[in-house]
């Protein structure tokens, strides 16, 4: 599978990396001193009982916050280290980044949208997927990013359902 990303889309998705590693970095504070609270990225196992929940928390975040910041860095390698090139019809050229992807990097990328969208809903107030998230122009890029994710992500289980990969 081929993705392209527009050089304003994998600055867009530089800027939520860097979100997601700063969030999953937190989150190792937050196990270390004790005050993990309730995440998206992050979710309870024990929600009913909170010594539970937090025992939880300390035994499994560390290594599930290490698996997502591998996959954010792999899927960043990948888009860093394509050439740019230009792409599009001839009246509309724009700077791009192509990557081809095998089944296991496309897996990885899939798990990584997820965790953007998740951070980006949280951003946004979205609780469920017919929630518009807070009003106003100050999140109308974050609404525009969580659209965007949902639809690449729809574009790649497609593809892997179809057997493209």
């Amino acid at each position: 599978m081929t993705v392209v990303l527009t050089e304003p889309e994998f600055a867009a998705l530089t800027k939520l990396e860097a979100d997601l590693m700063g969030t999953l970095a937190q989150r190792l504070q937050d196990v270390s001193d004790g005050t993990v609270r309730e995440h998206p990225l992050f979710p309870d196992a024990y929600s009913a009982d909170p010594e539970a929940a937090r025992e939880f928390h300390s035994l499994t975040d560390v290594d599930l916050a290490g698996t997502k910041s591998d996959g954010a860095r792999r899927i960043m390698d990948a888009f860093s280290a394509a050439p740019r090139h230009d792409w599009g019809p001839p009246w509309r050229r724009v700077p791009a980044r192509t990557v081809e992807f095998d089944a296991e990097l496309a897996h990885a990328l899939l798990r990584n949208l997820t965790d953007l969208r998740l951070l980006t809903a949280e951003r946004l107030g979205i609780e469920h997927d017919e929630d518009l998230g807070r009003p106003g122009e100050e999140f109308a890029l974050d609404r525009a990013l969580y659209w965007w994710l949902g639809e690449t992500q729809e574009a790649l289980v497609q593809a892997l359902a179809g057997g493209l990969l």
